[in-house]
């Protein structure tokens, strides 16, 4: 020994990171993965809300819609696909806190109830047409839709009535408040020529929180808001 004292550092030790360095690189790892969270979260929901903004209307068939519903119980024997389960309930609870007393009358309807429910409509209007089936079908359609162009059969379509017969009220507060829950005004006045539908005022669409406010914000129709921000081959655009 040579006498010399103290404490004695390798060049070892001194490349080692101090804790400063340690919990430096910690927090950016941490803001790092908060951050891929984040913009997975965004991707994720953009993705959700881009299934539901989907067409349906007499030109375009629910078989080629490219959509499949994922069907959820409602209870008194209705069903709707499972992106609109949760936000209808709301919208429900939101119109009775305000006052009104809805009722659904029509989710979901298969193929075969559709068919049905289009047969029944025509017939009704047979009389009156004196009996000319293709004036009473042409008639029926701007009622009730053909079986596959209908949106019923997405499970994301609903109609509402008022319990207690105040349904000119309820669909008001319905058409300022609905888009809030993800839900439009499917066929509002004055656009019969743009859906090919007759204004229908209890019959609200679930298109998600994004397609909702921005459909209700500029007062246009489903058939216009696809015009706008959807490519040819139905992809939303987001920028």
């Amino acid at each position: 020994m040579d006498g010399l004292s103290g404490t004695h550092t390798s060049p070892a030790d001194r490349r080692r990171p101090g804790p400063i360095v340690k919990a430096a690189v910690l927090v950016l790892a941490l803001a790092l993965l908060v951050f891929v969270g984040i913009r997975l979260y965004a991707w994720s929901e953009q993705a959700r809300e881009a299934r539901v903004v989907v067409l349906v209307n007499s030109w375009n068939d629910v078989d080629h819609s490219g959509f499949t519903p994922k069907l959820r119980e409602l209870g008194d024997g209705f069903r709707v696909d499972a992106a609109c389960r949760k936000p209808l309930n709301e919208l429900l609870e939101a119109c009775r806190e305000a006052g009104f007393d809805p009722v659904l009358t029509a989710a979901y309807r298969s193929r075969e109830e559709q068919q049905a429910l289009f047969e029944q409509t025509v017939e009704g209007l047979l009389g009156q047409y004196g009996g000319d089936r293709q004036a009473a079908e042409e008639a029926a359609e701007r009622a009730v839709a053909r079986p596959g162009a209908s949106e019923h059969e997405l499970g994301l379509a609903v109609d509402l009535e008022s319990r207690d017969g105040r349904s000119e009220p309820m669909y008001q507060w319905l058409q300022e408040n609905a888009w809030r829950y993800g839900f439009i005004l499917r066929y509002p006045r004055g656009g019969e020529e743009i859906t090919g539908e007759d204004y229908t005022p209890g019959h609200f669409r679930y298109v998600g929180m994004s397609a909702a406010g921005q459909i209700y914000a500029l007062q246009i129709t489903l058939e216009e808001y696809m015009g706008m921000f959807f490519s040819e081959s139905a992809q939303i655009i987001f920028e």
